[in-house]
């Protein structure tokens, strides 16, 4: 019984030795191979799940099957025509062939990095060298070419790792930079080119607004044409009116009567002012109507008040 525990725990220990020698356990992203004195074994044994078996003499590999990002130093490349320009790319990548990977690089992702980075710099000084500074770098969307070189880019570096096992999924540039030299040619350069787009829109702008004034003073003759044409028949439609007054106040002898009389009242009234006195008599051909009227007026007074007084007696 003293021996039992001993025992026990030395079959803890063989156990704990046979599974650290004899299984290993991958994470999920992972792919696994065994370097059996130098032939791959691209499907070891599972036991469940993530756990595998191996012998002690095998050498365990574990591929990262995700998605690797490359990211380049700044190198300076010379452009068409000679224009040095500096340039930091980057990649997307991932592995597609574990065992030609490992055959070829003998490494994880570290080996994998540096041997993109040999292939992605030298398609870069290759494709870079066909274009222009102006199809690199421009103000004007259209003219850039940089869609076209990465896909080059991509295309050329695919080529060169195809028998390795690796696939690159993108290529971009991540910065682009000019030495101090060609920085001020090229911001001349992009000043001047953004001045002549300023100029051209100021022509265009004073284009139209020459035409706007000029429409609009059309417009306004136009509507000072038609209002004069409307302001004199309107005038007409009174004169006609008017006269139609003046005629129908003219029509009896008591409407000229009074007509004279209206007109008399009108001419005492344009013709006094402050501080003026006026003599009136009868005789006065022009004070003779008023006296006249207030004549009548009287009479018609009296003539009212005798009926009024006939009437009371009546009563």
């Amino acid at each position: 019984m003293r021996r039992l525990p001993v025992v026990i725990i030395m079959l803890v220990i063989v156990l704990v030795v046979v599974l650290e020698l004899f299984t290993f356990v991958a994470r999920p992203y992972q792919r696994v191979l065994l370097d059996r004195f130098g032939k791959i074994i691209s499907h070891p044994m599972r036991i469940c799940y993530n756990w595998y078996f191996c012998w002690p003499t095998d050498h365990v590999v574990r591929m990262d099957m995700r998605l690797h990002m490359y990211q380049g130093d700044n190198r300076e490349v010379t452009a068409a025509g000679g224009s040095p320009i500096a340039v930091r790319t980057f990649a997307v990548w991932h592995i597609v062939n574990p065992v030609q990977y490992y055959k070829a690089l003998h490494g994880g992702s570290v080996a994998g990095q540096a041997y993109l980075d040999q292939v992605i710099q030298g398609a870069v000084l290759q494709n870079i060298g066909k274009y222009s500074l102006d199809q690199i770098l421009n103000v004007n969307p259209a003219k850039v070419e940089m869609n076209a070189i990465e896909d080059q880019i991509c295309r050329q570096v695919n080529a060169g790792i195809a028998d390795i096992g690796l696939h690159v999924d993108m290529v971009g540039f991540a910065r682009l930079t000019f030495p101090p030299a060609t920085a001020q040619q090229v911001y001349g350069r992009m000043s001047a080119e953004r001045l002549k787009i300023a100029k051209r829109y100021l022509a265009e702008g004073e284009s139209q607004s020459h035409a706007i004034a000029a429409q609009g003073q059309s417009q306004a003759e136009d509507i000072r044409s038609e209002a004069d044409k409307t302001a004199q028949e309107i005038r007409g439609q009174g004169d006609a009116k008017a006269y139609a007054i003046l005629n129908t106040a003219q029509a009896t002898p008591q409407a000229r009567k009074f007509y004279r009389f209206w007109k008399s009242l009108q001419l005492f009234k344009d013709s006094m002012g402050q501080g003026t006195y006026w003599v009136l008599t009868p005789s006065n051909p022009i004070t003779q109507p008023l006296f006249t009227q207030m004549k009548v007026i009287e009479q018609g007074n009296a003539g009212n008040g005798a009926a009024t007084s006939a009437k009371s007696v009546a009563r």
